[in-house]
């Protein structure tokens, strides 16, 4: 496991661990408060109002701040929920703490899984790639094109393709292979090599690993 991958594990243990804090938080909050509607009032370029009455029959006033980005602006007359404490009415929140302590441990979670994942698929990847180089037969497949994969696109970009051809030793038969989501100018990884090694399973030569992992970890 290298030291990126348990970084991320780090990450995703705070992560999760701040959003269990914030859900309890806010759910020991709630015990101890009332929910009631208020109005906005107020609503200026970075600040606004918001009239509350408690259960005593009292008018408050809670002072919010727009966020920078993000959220729409409070605008005068919004309907807020608001909750106050019963033993001190004049402190209040404007939103539900639970339901982000609730999405913090969702996408914390979601990063842990997709960690886990690809801890998998990486220790898979250097099984199958030991298990061919140790049985499998070598065979240098020829560099026949490099060019855009104009068909796929993600954020905007298209990554290189190559295309290449070997032939079984034993049946010269011959065999192809499109190594694709290749996100660098495969040129340069290349380095003016113009074969990549392919190790094919001496029983089956329908199976093969390609030795391509200096193409970067997406390239299949």
């Amino acid at each position: 496991m290298n030291t990126g991958t348990k970084i991320l594990f780090v990450i995703c243990a705070i992560v999760i661990t701040a959003g269990v804090v914030i859900y309890f938080e806010a759910s020991a909050y709630q015990k101890k408060a009332k929910i009631t509607q208020g109005t906005v009032v107020n609503s200026g370029f970075s600040t606004y109002e918001i009239k509350y009455t408690s259960d005593d029959g009292v008018e408050r006033t809670y002072l919010g701040r727009h966020p920078i980005k993000g959220s729409r602006k409070r605008h005068n007359g919004d309907k807020v929920k608001v909750f106050y404490l019963i033993d001190n009415p004049d402190k209040c929140r404007t939103s539900d703490g639970k339901k982000g302590g609730k999405k913090t441990v969702f996408w914390g979670s979601v990063l842990l899984l997709f960690n886990i994942y690809m801890v998998y698929t990486n220790r898979k990847r250097a099984r199958t790639s030991n298990s061919f180089k140790t049985t499998g037969r070598k065979v240098e497949a020829q560099i026949l094109k490099i060019d855009i994969d104009m068909e796929t696109t993600i954020m905007n970009k298209h990554p290189y393709y190559i295309f290449c051809q070997w032939a079984d030793p034993m049946t010269g038969r011959e065999y192809t292979h499109t190594i694709r989501y290749i996100w660098e100018e495969p040129r340069t990884l290349l380095a003016g090599r113009k074969t990549i090694d392919v190790y094919i399973d001496r029983n089956d030569p329908e199976k093969y690993f390609m030795d391509i992992e200096f193409l970067g970890p997406a390239a299949k």
